[in-house]
């Protein structure tokens, strides 16, 4: 994804629906640009178009979710990727910055296996050929597009990987690393038992939301990769707690 795609993305999802004029204004380039920019991206279910606007998905869904802060979480997922192995085996979880993170393995790997319970990473990765995926079975989330539930549980366990690449939607320290939902939660804790090393892929806004549900202890996580945004402060305290953190390349 280009620079001007994640400008495009990060517009849109703070300003709303957009003429493609203002588009073209904002980013100094011509509408003839714009247009096949955005044609890219609702290709890519990452925004919807109507004539001469472009529109943001609904909040709910997680393509609204991919646009959020495009940029870091491709930086992320950019470095996160070279992690891993031509190869390897690997667990990635449900989420946005995960699915962008497949898709660098797709772009730049051979012969890696993904084992997820993302239906949206699966569609968002299957016309490359170079990379084996296993979707795990289970009960559909619409919204987020994952796999849950005990069939998804009892899949995960028959897989031992060395890494597990998951997203957050909230942290404290007192609570660790927390989600929205219960049993998306209860899913991963199964996944997670089936990995050696839980690194987690995480925009730095995500550290100043605190959520509702237990995710992960802090106890649990081998490695954060996040962006410049992280305070000193709690970059600190994390790896007091022999977390190992790392801050995306620009």
């Amino acid at each position: 994804m280009k620079t001007r795609h994640s400008k495009i993305l990060e517009y849109i999802t703070e300003h709303g629906k957009t003429e493609v004029s203002v588009l073209s204004d904002k980013l100094q380039a011509s509408t003839v640009t714009i247009r096949k920019d955005l044609d890219y991206l609702e290709e890519r279910g990452m925004l919807k178009r109507e004539r001469g606007f472009a529109v943001p998905n609904d909040p709910g869904d997680i393509f609204y979710r991919m646009a959020f802060h495009a940029d870091k979480k491709q930086r992320i997922a950019r470095t996160a990727a070279a992690y891993i192995e031509n190869g390897e085996t690997v667990m990635i979880e449900s989420g946005s910055t995960c699915t962008l993170l497949a898709e660098e393995l797709a772009r730049t790997k051979k012969s890696v296996t993904i084992v997820t319970n993302s239906v949206c990473l699966a569609e968002y990765v299957r016309s490359y050929s170079n990379i084996q995926l296993i979707l795990l079975g289970g009960i559909l989330q619409t919204p987020s597009q994952s796999l849950v539930g005990p069939l998804t549980r009892q899949a995960a366990e028959a897989f031992h990987v060395d890494k597990i690449f998951t997203g957050i939607d909230g942290y404290s320290r007192s609570f660790g690393f927390t989600g929205d939902d219960l049993t998306r939660a209860d899913t991963l804790h199964a996944m997670i038992a089936s990995a050696r090393h839980v690194y987690v892929l995480t925009d730095s806004e995500k550290f100043r939301h605190p959520g509702a549900v237990s995710f992960l202890q802090l106890d649990q996580v081998y490695e954060i990769i996040t962006d410049e945004g992280i305070s000193p402060e709690e970059k600190s305290f994390l790896e007091s707690q022999n977390i190992r953190i790392t801050i995306a390349d620009n």
